[in-house]
C-alpha cells in the first residue's frame, strides 16, 4: 500500500520522466520491447525532449468520449499487484500501448527518430 514517507523519497529523487520509464521498461506486446525502447531512448537522448507511455490521447468511443481508455488504466493501476511469475494469478500491467515523444519541430530530428523505429531500434 502506499506510504507517505516513500512517496516522499521517490517524489524527492526522481524526476516525472525517471518515473515514467520503469512503466515503459516493464511492458511487452506485439514487437515492443519497453527494455529495448527505454535504452534506445537513453542512447539517443539528444533527439528528445520528454516522453509519455499512455493510452491513444484521442481515442473516441461511441458517445464522443475518450474516457474509456483512462477508465482501464485506472482500474488496471488500482488492481495491480506484483505476483511470481509462476502464479496462476496474474494481474494486467499498466496497460499504455502508445509512446508520445517530445522533439523539436525539426526534419532531421523526426526523421532521425522515424528511422529508429523502422529499423527496430525504437518503436514508435
Amino acid at each position: 500500500m502506499l506510504e507517505i514517507e516513500k512517496i516522499q523519497s521517490i517524489a524527492k529523487s526522481y524526476s516525472p520522466q525517471e518515473l515514467f520509464a520503469p512503466l515503459v521498461w516493464q511492458r511487452q506486446f506485439n514487437q515492443f520491447d519497453g527494455e529495448e525502447v527505454i535504452r534506445d531512448l537513453i542512447e539517443n537522448s539528444t533527439l528528445w525532449a520528454s516522453f509519455l507511455f499512455t493510452k491513444p490521447i484521442f481515442a473516441p468511443d461511441e458517445n464522443g468520449l475518450s474516457f474509456s481508455g483512462l477508465i482501464d488504466t485506472l482500474l488496471a493501476m488500482a488492481n495491480y499487484r506484483p505476483m511470481p511469475h509462476e502464479s496462476i494469478i496474474n494481474f494486467i500491467n499498466y496497460p499504455a500501448d502508445t509512446l508520445y515523444i517530445l522533439t523539436e519541430n525539426e526534419v532531421t530530428i523526426v526523421s532521425s527518430l522515424l528511422d529508429l523505429g523502422k529499423n527496430g531500434v525504437l518503436m514508435l
